[in-house]
């Protein structure tokens, strides 16, 4: 992120490949960029210029912001300046001014990874001084705002050539460092609004917190000492996160002309500057995130955020093995199976939850379980076979069928298959040591299915959508090819059951994939921590092979985060046991030392270790905007003490008490196919080529694309929803022009 190499040419008072020279207190602005211009049409494309040091393997910044903008449909251009130069015609058609009639400049922000565009690893400079000054004309005479990622906050940068002067000045001085590598090591940094910004700079975050900066950062002081830039500019500095000691960390500089003029202007460009190490994986950056792509624009782009949480028990009906916490392995004949008793309780705890974190849903939208269930276990069976009647029956007097359908619109409910049965290729020829049972045909795998769905309507449960657009297998099967392999203590002479497995997309069953095409099925789950599967994704069946769609049609994968609630846990202790051998205590017994391992903990875990560490991963899924549920077991919910507390909400209200600190957005909990619906007109909006002006003068936005894009997200303009405090809007596009009025409300 920051080398001693680029410190050190730093302090030299110069940098890489520039000379220094004499001080020049001159004002040359004035002749480079000209006095202000009346704007003809002041008219933008909503599109973020970033600019990076590297690609996405050697630039940090680019591999943090990159995924943000993507997951949020920003749309944007990268701008490589180690091998690209910057020139006027990269901002604007021609390079033409604002002033120019019909002229529409290609950016409304500009994103730059490093403060003054350096190589990491060579004495380097990857912008000419008169780059920088193609870039700050077209920010000043376009409106335009800039946010710099990350960077060292150096005093100033003189041109040594005419027409000399200083082209590039923060208005900081560098302070001090924070070095917070090692977990002993943590800066807290504290909020610093101002009367001004209170309610439009970072308002979505919990500032009555103060930050925990998990990272390397440069701290820096404003220097207020009226050095004129030779653009005619002064900088002043308006600091937004400062250390304890008031040091700078985040700050907004304003460019103003000197003398001042008469009537006062607004300030002619704008920077944010941060001097953090930012990385995709940290705490913070993902709570800068957001304000850091909301300032550069201004409030308007096309694309836009949300914050989710929905969670997935699996295997209702069913029974699940336990851990027993004295053999220390998963043991076939302790089994447990949610009761009437269970379900009551969690209908009282999800009440509780919903009042003791208002940010879990809202009024018209509150949160909610989802329960993935298998119709066997919820049908009556002939007691001779101990098969399930023909034709299917509810078991409605059965003691956990009848709790769930009394409470059947307290929860929500996802297919998933009849009998959790697997989905995954069938060996050929057929391999006699196959460990766990397969379908073989096309018509079984969609008994699987369709039984479910009888069962479904058989008790009532709400929500058709989901029954008929929406599965998630058991296992997450039929997605990779397991070899038929699964159980370790069942194959002795394998040192790995797994390692042969064979990965989506050429290991996913072509069987399956037809037979969910046959019924229908628009949505499949997936798990994140499967290769290959982590990705939203469209994929068909053609002449028996599985293949990525490249024209937006078949099923949509739809991933889900597991976690560290095993399947197999009904308690706290019992998950301690089983989270301390999988993580630690398995590896001592081999000889090895954990803290070598990745992956792997170097200390034993209690309850509230555990809950605090999952809290984390968990509150850094819900700040990556992803709208992927969590999956858990039903066993997970099953109260485990007289106070009817349980496993899964341990889990939320530690996620929820973490988030909370943080953030105070409201979390959406939607059902299962609304996340593939909007998930699909995410990937036809990347599909396609959208235009967005914004006209400032005529304070209005135009969008068309090259084909039919239905509910594409852009925030800023008019509309009747409003999250966060901003108007995120769902419009329908295509290639005729729609003109909708400008509502920025948060930003000025």
């Amino acid at each position: 992120m920051f080398t001693i190499r680029k410190l050190m040419g730093i302090l030299d008072g110069n940098t890489l490949k520039k000379v220094c020279v004499p001080f020049i207190p001159i004002a040359m602005g004035l002749t480079l960029l000209g006095t202000p211009v009346a704007f003809a049409d002041d008219a933008v494309n909503l599109k973020v210029l970033v600019v990076t040091t590297g690609d996405i393997t050697q630039d940090l910044e680019l591999a943090y912001i990159k995924p943000v903008l993507d997951e949020m449909g920003v749309r944007y251009d990268v701008l490589n300046a180690s091998i690209t130069d910057l020139k006027t015609t990269t901002l604007s058609p021609a390079g033409c001014a604002s002033a120019t009639v019909g002229c529409v400049g290609n950016y409304n922000g500009v994103m730059l990874t490093d403060s003054f565009l350096t190589s990491r690893v060579a004495p380097v400079s990857y912008f000419t001084p008169t780059e920088w000054d193609i870039l700050h004309n077209y920010e000043r005479n376009f409106h335009v705002r800039e946010v710099v990622l990350s960077g060292w906050p150096q005093q100033t940068y003189w041109d040594p050539v005419t027409p000399f002067g200083v082209y590039l000045d923060y208005g900081l001085a560098y302070s001090s460092s924070i070095d917070s590598l090692s977990p002993s090591s943590v800066s807290t940094a504290k909020w610093t609004p101002t009367a001004t910004n209170s309610t439009t700079i970072f308002e979505y975050v919990n500032t009555a917190n103060p930050l925990p900066i998990t990272n390397f950062a440069f701290t820096a002081k404003a220097r207020n000492d009226g050095l004129v830039l030779r653009d005619g500019t002064v900088p002043s500095v308006i600091p937004l996160l400062q250390t304890p000691a008031g040091e700078a960390l985040i700050s907004i500089i304003q460019y103003n002309l000197t003398p001042a003029p008469v009537p006062a202007v607004p300030p002619v460009r704008e920077v944010m500057l941060s001097s953090i190490a930012n990385a995709s994986f940290l705490t913070h950056s993902q709570v800068l995130s957001y304000e850091l792509i909301n300032w550069v624009t201004q409030g308007v782009f096309v694309g836009g955020r949300f914050v989710y949480m929905s969670n997935h028990l699996d295997d209702l009906f069913l029974e699940n093995e336990l851990w027993d916490v004295t053999s220390k392995t998963t043991n076939p004949l302790l089994l447990y199976r949610l009761t009437s008793a269970d379900i009551t309780n969690a209908v009282s705890k999800q009440a509780a939850f919903r009042v003791a974190h208002p940010t879990s849903g809202t009024a018209t939208e509150p949160f909610m379980l989802d329960f993935a269930f298998n119709g066997t276990g919820a049908v009556v069976r002939d007691p001779m076979t101990e098969l399930p009647v023909t034709p299917l029956k509810a078991d409605l007097t059965e003691d956990l069928v009848a709790a769930v359908v009394a409470n059947k619109t307290q929860f929500r409910f996802i297919n998933h298959t009849f009998s959790h049965a697997d989905m995954d290729k069938v060996p050929v020829p057929a391999n006699p040591k196959c460990d766990y049972p397969t379908l073989a045909t096309t018509a079984l795998i969609e008994a699987e299915i369709t039984n479910n769905k009888t069962v479904w309507g058989l008790l009532g449960l709400p929500d058709q959508l989901d029954n008929e657009r929406v599965l998630v297998t058991g296992n997450h099967s039929g997605l990779k090819d397991r070899k038929c392999t699964d159980y370790p203590e069942l194959h002795p002479t394998m040192a790995n059951v797994q390692s042969d497995d064979v990965a989506f997309i050429t290991g996913a069953n072509p069987l399956f994939v037809t037979a969910a095409t046959n019924l229908g099925l628009d949505y499949i789950a997936s798990d994140t921590s499967q290769l290959n599967q982590a990705i939203e994704q469209y994929f068909t069946v053609s002449k028996n092979k599985v293949a990525l769609s490249t024209n937006n049609t078949g099923r949509v994968m739809l991933p889900r985060f597991p976690t560290n609630i095993f399947y197999n846990a009904i308690s706290p202790n019992v998950l301690v046991s089983e989270y301390n051998y999988i993580f630690n205590e398995r590896y001592k017994a081999l000889g090895q030392d954990p803290c070598t391992v990745a992956g792997a903990i170097c200390t034993l875990r209690d309850y509230p270790a555990i809950l605090e560490a999952e809290a984390t991963a968990a509150v850094q899924h819900m700040l990556s905007f992803k709208k992927y549920p969590h999956f858990f077991h039903q066993g997970n919910v099953a109260k485990y003490d007289a106070a009817g507390n349980t496993l899964q909400f341990d889990w939320l209200n530690s996620v929820f008490t973490a988030y909370e600190k943080l953030f105070k957005l409201p979390v959406k909990s939607l059902p299962y196919y609304l996340i593939g619906d909007m998930t699909k007109e995410s990937l036809i909006a990347k599909s396609a080529t959208i235009k967005a002006i914004w006209n400032r003068t005529a304070k209005t936005v135009t969008l068309s694309a090259n084909k039919s894009v239905p509910n594409l997200l852009v925030t800023g303009i008019q509309g009747p929803d409003i999250y966060g405090g901003q108007i995120i809007r769902q419009i329908s596009v295509n290639t005729t022009p729609k003109t909708i009025a400008v509502n920025q409300l948060l930003t000025q």
